[in-house]
């Protein structure tokens, strides 16, 4: 085991043991890093994957969470981090080839960065293609089209990732030590801790950004968090209130794009709870702030479904 990695990938791991080979097999093998995987109270056989995995591996220490969800998992791990930078990275995602080394060089070109994010792409469980986490926020990719394969985000950078949350949890690369001073992911967060994060990251140093594809994202896992609208909605809108300040004092604009987000995350709340017209009011208002295609075809689906007899 590397006593001074180049860096620390951290891992939280909950009842996913069919995802963590292929997980912990993307993770570079030639580079210097450690691998921290938090078991945050796992049910299925995850433990035992776990135990052969890091038999297999030194690099890999396991450590045991308190149930708690991902956040506190990650920041458990990341107490324990020995490396000046870290990676994350979810037990059913993984990294493509070059990811973590074209984000080491980056790092290395620019050491005051904060933290650098790359593309991602969504994968369906069956294996489909679902798209790019940069076509998904098509004014963030617009913006930087002229720009070279890395860059930085400039000094609204903060008020970029307001407007667009373009950041994927499993593409980040952050000093360990500014993490810590944020203090981590919030903890008392039911969701959007991770966008919380990123923009107290933004606003203290700068922000990096790679276009390559870096990484997997694994949509509509069963059992996994993203079914949880309402709360989602809700946790988005406090993040939101939490640094409109700031956002707003380096482009004003972004308020607007944001709070289209924030409807249409609304939106989708209110047709999980069975609320269709109530639904079809956000989705308008997220179309207002933001007259864009998606946001319009989705307010129509929802008049039909609206409109549609009740069974």
């Amino acid at each position: 085991m590397d006593t001074h990695p180049d860096l620390s990938v951290i891992i939280p791991a909950r009842n996913v043991a069919g995802y963590l080979p292929a997980c912990i097999a993307s993770i570079d093998a030639d580079l210097p890093l450690e691998i921290i995987v938090v078991d945050d109270g796992s049910t299925d056989a995850t433990p035992h994957v776990l135990a052969a995995l890091a038999g297999r591996d030194p690099r890999l220490r396991v450590l045991r969470g308190p149930a708690r969800g991902p956040s506190v998992a990650r920041n458990l791990a990341l107490a324990e981090a020995r490396a000046p930078l870290v990676a994350f990275l979810d037990a059913d995602d993984t990294w493509r080839p070059g990811k973590l080394a074209a984000q080491l060089a980056l790092h290395r070109a620019f050491p005051t960065l904060g933290f650098s994010f790359t593309d991602y792409r969504h994968v369906t469980p069956e294996g489909e293609d679902r798209g790019t986490c940069f076509q998904y926020w098509p004014g963030f990719a617009a913006r930087h089209a002229g720009s070279g394969d890395s860059f930085l985000l400039g000094k609204d950078a903060l008020a970029q990732l307001y407007a667009e949350n373009v950041v994927g949890t499993s593409t980040v690369m952050a000093q360990a030590w500014l993490l810590k001073r944020c203090c981590g992911f919030g903890e008392v967060l039911a969701s959007a801790e991770d966008w919380d994060l990123w923009l107290w990251l933004a606003a203290r140093a700068p922000v990096g950004c790679l276009k390559l594809m870096g990484t997997d994202y694994l949509m509509h896992r069963p059992g996994n968090l993203s079914h949880k609208a309402a709360e989602r909605a809700a946790a988005l809108r406090h993040v939101a209130d939490r640094h409109r300040a700031a956002a707003e004092a380096q482009d004003p604009a972004a308020l607007r794009l944001c709070e289209a987000r924030l409807l249409a995350a609304e939106a989708e709340a209110a047709v999980a709870a069975g609320r269709p017209w109530n639904a079809l009011a956000k989705q308008c208002g997220a179309a207002l702030h933001q007259p864009n295609r998606r946001h319009l075809r989705h307010a129509a689906a929802l008049l039909l479904r609206a409109m549609r007899p009740a069974a």
